[in-house]
């Protein structure tokens, strides 16, 4: 179980890697900067890796919980969609953009369960939300579901290739905007489209 001091120790370290990556930052400068000793953070994790992992653990939980709460109060799909490019708007900004690099290349175990949390959790959300844009009439009733939320998980992953979208010549929130927005014109009704220009 993991105390309210353990649990602040992950947020700010959640913090530390957002704003400079993984990689870049060792236990030293995570104690320094926790301002604990490393003999106490050793006595939370084991090593890096595993400092890594709970820390991905409790991040994702608190992105269900916060996707639930704000997902429950959308007046409906497109509003799930607008909340959606809030939130994750705010994340971008304050990103590094390797983490998906210094994750997949450095912490094989924490990105399977990224890669989880996208096939179950976000697989759900996505689901849920084109089923409920359908029944509200502002997305196509004709498109594939099944096939639209598995290219939608895909092609959120891309956004994050440096490859495809250096951070020198890309702001993450614009490719991020740009490519829901495109996404949305694409599965809405005449209805929902009504909706998006109002």
């Amino acid at each position: 179980m993991i105390t309210d001091q353990q649990l602040k120790w992950l947020q700010q370290t959640t913090d530390l890697f957002m704003r400079y990556g993984i990689k870049s930052l060792t236990m030293d400068d995570i104690a320094r900067e926790l301002g604990i000793s490393k003999k106490t953070l050793y006595q939370f994790v084991e090593n890096k890796d595993d400092l890594v992992l709970k820390m991905l653990k409790q991040h994702i939980e608190h992105e269900k919980q916060m996707c639930n709460r704000e997902f429950a109060n959308a007046e409906n799909a497109i509003e799930e969609i607008m909340q959606v490019i809030e939130m994750n708007s705010q994340q971008l900004r304050q990103m590094k953009t390797n983490i998906v690099h210094d994750l997949q290349r450095y912490h094989r175990n924490a990105w399977e369960i990224v890669m989880e949390h996208q096939r179950g959790f976000m697989y759900d959300i996505v689901r849920r939300n084109l089923e409920r844009g359908i029944s509200e009439g502002l997305y196509r009733p004709e498109i594939n579901v099944d096939i639209l939320t598995r290219l939608h998980i895909i092609t959120s992953f891309q956004l994050f290739d440096e490859a495809l979208f250096p951070s020198s010549d890309y702001s993450k929130v614009a490719v991020f905007k740009e490519y829901l927005v495109h996404y949305l014109h694409g599965i809405v009704s005449e209805k929902g489209k009504q909706y998006l220009t109002r």
